[in-house]
């Protein structure tokens, strides 16, 4: 107990949250739960930004990234190490016996055929340190790296919180479009029934073929089949949800409803290049990149080192003991001596490898290549994080475009339905023109419903595409929260400020290649704007209105003159015009 004691405060102690207690088990009906079980406890209606909370709290993907980091920043301590001294004591303990036998003209030994023996027993104890002095600054970029590591295993951890909040995303929008599907399954197998009903009132009647009372129960068989893919549809998502949230049940409570109001987008997004610059100041993945970059770096310059001499300091302090017993006939019975022996040493040692056989040369060329390969992958991630974002932009755009396309669609189709449902019940039009008006107002229906979930998956691609809101912004958002005027960039609160300054300095600069061009065209006389500018001018109407200058007829002979009416800049003088 006592040295599982002293082992704890040496080696300490690293607690973590334990994951969820039926984990550990074999049985799902006899699991043992915990609070992860009571999730959705009081929970009546689960948003997207509720179930992104939860998820970033219990997915235990995301959650063993953390301790990834806690890894990393061990060995960055365990680099700064290599600056401290190295002390350590040490204790030997020794019994020697030796004796001597068989001895050939032992004359000056002793009697012929006497054992010579020597009993020994000795002990040292020992303290030493050494302190590395230089080594060609390779404890410099190890710790470099390591440190730079730490920053590495950050960016994943938020750039596994920004798949995961896509993930739930995609998950919580598959659940939305399975409601839908399944409301109008139900809304076509209610129409089918009714139909139906009437048909079979008509066909009783001898007013309509049996076949039109079996065409509508085939369309109704249809729709159920519909409705029970639907359900397929919800459950399969709510497992996919429950997964993402680390729900042990592996799925959600029957009871617990989702939010309806997904019907809403922003048609006007801020310009590309708006999303694309915030995506490369703040993708984490890509900063990654550039910290696995400089990771190879540090380690190329310490291969540098190996051909620099390594210099240490130390000192040492001993004390040996030591204790003879004699066995011969020289000495008397029990004869023995003792002695201790202290010692203290200090100085310095170095060491330089003068030739190895190129090894040190074939390191470093290796380290220059791994270099090369990090600086390409850096690049090719750019290129890759500027692909998904114009990707995802134009997904969004394209999905807005088609929506309202689809919903026009949608009222069309729905009063061509009930037109066409009219002229059937009035024995105006064929069956087979009510199935197709039926059928066309389904597909449209569906088509809707997936372009408003198209809208919110295009949201959520933007949104990890940009990287730019992290897990603080998805552990405190608000439930119901507006829809912002740059989806994806809510954690930017420079963002709308970023795109009026954009377009202001472009019209800026449109307003300035108009001015020049307008200068270019001008005349000499053009070029005077400060005396036109200036006040007293303006103010000097009278001039103008001298009959004496009107009355000159050779001025204005004259062609200076007479080009002055031409001159299109008097038009932005309103003072004068007046």
């Amino acid at each position: 107990m006592s040295l599982a004691s002293g082992l704890l405060v040496l080696c300490g102690c690293y607690n973590y949250p334990a994951a969820p207690k039926a984990t550990y088990g074999d049985s799902f009906t006899h699991r043992e739960k915990d609070k992860s079980d009571e999730l959705f406890k009081d929970m009546k209606t689960l948003s997207l930004a509720d179930a992104q909370r939860i998820a970033l709290h219990n997915n235990p993907d995301y959650l063993s990234a953390a301790f990834s980091i806690n890894a990393a920043r061990a060995k960055y301590y365990q680099a700064l190490g290599a600056y401290s001294p190295v002390i350590s004591a040490d204790f030997s303990m020794k019994n020697n016996h030796s004796w001597a036998s068989h001895q050939v003209n032992a004359a000056d030994y002793g009697r012929p055929g006497e054992h010579r023996r020597t009993d020994s027993f000795t002990t040292n104890t020992g303290v030493s340190a050494s302190l590395l002095l230089f080594d060609g600054l390779a404890r410099e970029f190890n710790w470099l790296a390591a440190k730079q590591t730490v920053e590495y295993k950050k960016h994943l951890e938020a750039d596994a919180c920004r798949l995961l909040m896509r993930s739930v995303a995609y998950a919580y929008n598959e659940v939305l479009l399975a409601i839908e599907n399944r409301r109008i399954a139900r809304e076509d197998r209610k129409f089918q029934q009714t139909s139906l009903k009437d048909t079979q009132y008509k066909f009783d009647a001898g007013a309509v073929p049996l076949s039109d009372v079996l065409n509508f129960q085939i369309l109704m068989n249809n729709a159920d089949v519909s409705l029970i893919s639907a359900d397929y549809q919800y459950e399969t998502a709510v497992y996919a949800l429950a997964l993402l949230m680390g729900y042990p049940d592996g799925t959600l409570p029957a009871d617990l409803g989702f939010d309806s109001d997904f019907k809403n987008h922003v048609e006007h997004l801020p310009p590309a290049e708006v999303y694309l610059d915030a995506a490369l100041a703040n993708r984490p993945d890509l900063k990654g990149y550039r910290d696995q970059l400089e990771v190879a770096r540090y380690q190329m310059y310490s291969t540098y080192s190996s051909y620099s001499p390594q210099a240490s300091a130390f000192v040492s302090f001993g004390y040996a003991t030591s204790l003879n017993r004699y066995h011969d006939y020289e000495y008397p019975r029990n004869a023995h001596d003792f002695g201790n022996t202290p010692s203290l040493s200090y100085g310095i040692s170095a060491s330089w490898t003068i030739f190895n056989g190129l090894i040190r040369y074939n390191k470093v060329r290796e380290y220059q290549a791994y270099l090369a390969v990090a600086d390409y992958a850096v690049a090719n991630q750019w290129f890759t994080v500027v692909r998904e974002v114009r990707t995802a932009y134009a997904n969004y755009l394209q999905n807005v475009k088609k929506n309202k396309l689809y919903l026009r669609v949608r009222d069309l189709s729905k009063k061509q339905r009930d037109l066409v449902d009219d002229e059937y019940r009035a024995g105006n039009a064929e069956l087979t023109r009510l199935n197709e008006a039926q059928r066309d107002l389904v597909t449209a229906e569906s088509n809707l419903a997936s372009s408003y979930i198209n809208i919110q998956n295009a949201r959520a691609q933007l949104d990890a595409a940009v990287g730019v809101n992290n897990a603080d912004y998805y552990a405190k958002q608000e439930t119901g929260k507006p829809v912002s005027n740059a989806p994806g960039l809510e954690n930017a609160a420079n963002a709308k400020k970023s795109a009026a300054q954009k377009a202001a300095a472009a019209r800026k600069a449109e307003a300035a290649k108009k001015s020049e061009a307008a200068k270019k065209a001008e005349p000499v006389k053009k070029a005077e704007p400060a005396k036109k500018a200036e006040p007293v001018k303006k103010a000097e109407p009278a001039r103008k209105a001298e009959p004496v200058k009107k009355a000159e007829p050779a001025k204005k002979s004259e062609p200076a003159e007479k080009a002055a009416p031409e001159i299109p800049a008097t038009a932005t003088e309103p003072a004068k015009k007046q």
